[in-house]
């Protein structure tokens, strides 16, 4: 039945905890630094990228190794 889901449920938190955590480890970071929205924008920033670049590279080795072996791969002779 939850076949076709995968693990997006395990996805979604990463995505959702790890920009959290950056943020707050920024908010921390300037409240003991002094700059209230510098550190706290750029580790938001760099969660996001981050995890945006994680996600891409994941999704296009899983399709790889999802589409080997198939028929319209095979090269013609």
């Amino acid at each position: 039945m939850w076949h076709g889901f995968s693990n997006a449920l395990s996805h979604a938190f990463e995505l959702v905890a790890t920009t959290v955590l950056f943020v707050l480890l920024g908010l921390w970071i300037d409240g003991r630094v002094g700059t209230r929205p510098l550190f706290t924008v750029v580790l938001g920033l760099l969660a996001v990228i981050g995890l945006g670049v994680r996600a891409y590279y994941t999704y296009t080795a899983q399709i790889e190794r999802d589409e080997e072996g198939k028929p319209w791969l095979r090269k013609s002779r």
